[in-house]
């Protein structure tokens, strides 16, 4: 599954264990949990789930995270021709970066594949009006040469 692992563990644990409404301060109204029991671990045994779930063609018989791969998939597909659920902190560094960038010019972090966080890029390009990006290839080497040694594409 290629979307955000995260959100999904969230919410799969969140409705497994029922939700809480935030309520409506404006209002008065307080926040309110929301069972949501058919979402639940008890009820049918675990290999008449697994049966239930092969029938169905489904990916497996966990009911809540398949919900949650399901509200995910919606999110980053079909909100406003697709979404990207990011966390504050990723995002106040993406737009810091922005904001420091040139009119006309934006900076794309490079990060490696095992940095799902974001919170470390390999190197920054200034990326402007152009289709290409040329890089200073030396440094570009250097720079990964002192990539964190327990990263599985360290060259060392």
């Amino acid at each position: 599954m290629t979307h955000n692992r995260a959100a999904v563990d969230l919410l799969a644990s969140r409705l497994a264990a029922g939700l809480v409404h935030p309520g409506d301060p404006d209002n008065n109204q307080p926040p309110v949990a929301l069972p949501l029991p058919g979402l639940s671990s008890t009820g049918i045994p675990p290999e008449m789930a697994e049966q239930f779930a092969a029938e169905a063609g489904l990916p497996h018989n966990d009911a809540p995270r398949l919900l949650a791969e399901a509200i995910v998939a919606l999110l980053e597909t079909d909100l406003a021709g697709g979404s990207t659920i990011i966390a504050d902190t990723d995002l106040a560094a993406l737009r810091a970066a922005a904001a420091q960038a040139p009119e006309g010019t934006r900076i794309v972090g490079v990060h490696c594949n095992c940095d799902n966080t974001l919170a470390n890029p390999l190197m920054q390009i200034a990326v402007g009006n152009t289709d290409r990006v040329m890089v200073n290839g030396g440094f570009m080497l250097r720079t990964l040469a002192g990539l964190n040694p327990d990263c599985p594409h360290n060259p060392l």
